[in-house]
C-alpha cells in the first residue's frame, strides 16, 4: 500500500507543478505599458513623482491639483507635495501662494517654445518647453531634457555639479486642454521636489 501511495504521489505532485507552454512571463505579468495621460519625472527608470492629468487637474499619490476654468474663478487649487495651493490665473499670468510662499509666473511664446518665468515657492524658476526641448531651472538646479519619443530625456545639475542619472520628464496628454499658463504653472509646482 505504502508503494502504491509513493507512486501515485510521484506522478501527481509533477502534474500540478507543470507550467503550460503559453504561460506569460513575469513581465507580461507584472510591467504594465506607460500611460501617457500622466505627468511624471523617472530617474534610472523608477518613477520619483506623478499623477493622473485631465481636464479637470492632477491627481496622484502627492498631488492633487484642481484646475477651476469658472470666468469669475480661473484658479489652481489644491496640495502639492503636502504643500497648499491657491493660484488665480489672469491670461498669462499665475500669481498667488504655494505653502504660504509667493507664486507668480508670467507666461510667453516665443521661437516656437513656450516659457515661463517668476516665483515658485518664494524661487526663482524658467521653465521652457518645445516639441523637441525641455529646459527647467528650479532655483540653484537645472534640467536639459531633449525630446524622445513621448518623454523628454536628459540629466540634472545642481549647484555647478551634473548628476550621472537619467531624468525623464513626460508631460501627460491630458494638459492639452489646458492653457499655456495653467500647463507651465502646475509643471513647475510638481517639478520642485525639496
Amino acid at each position: 500500500m505504502r508503494t502504491w501511495l509513493l507512486s501515485l504521489f510521484a506522478l501527481v505532485v509533477p502534474l500540478g507543478c507543470a507550467v503550460p507552454p503559453n504561460f506569460p512571463s513575469q513581465a507580461e505579468l507584472y510591467d504594465e505599458p506607460r500611460d501617457y495621460n500622466r505627468f511624471a519625472v523617472f530617474s534610472h527608470g523608477r518613477e520619483v513623482i506623478g499623477g493622473r492629468v485631465d481636464a479637470g487637474g492632477v491627481l496622484g499619490l502627492d498631488v492633487n491639483l484642481g484646475r477651476y476654468t469658472d470666468p469669475d474663478d480661473h484658479a489652481l487649487r489644491g496640495h502639492v507635495y503636502g504643500r497648499l495651493v491657491d493660484a488665480r490665473v489672469e491670461g498669462n499670468r499665475v500669481h498667488g501662494l504655494a505653502s504660504s510662499l509667493p507664486f507668480d509666473l508670467a507666461i510667453a511664446r516665443e521661437d516656437h517654445a513656450v516659457t515661463a518665468r517668476g516665483l515658485v515657492y518664494g524661487r526663482d524658476v524658467e521653465v521652457a518647453l518645445s516639441d523637441d526641448r525641455a529646459r527647467v531651472v528650479l532655483g540653484r538646479c537645472e534640467l536639459h531634457l531633449g525630446r524622445r519619443g513621448e518623454v523628454y530625456v536628459g540629466r540634472r545639475r545642481c549647484f555647478g555639479r551634473w548628476y550621472p542619472e537619467q531624468v525623464e520628464l513626460q508631460v501627460g496628454r491630458g494638459f492639452a486642454s489646458w492653457s499655456d499658463a495653467e500647463r507651465l504653472s502646475a509643471l513647475s509646482l510638481m517639478l520642485f521636489l525639496d
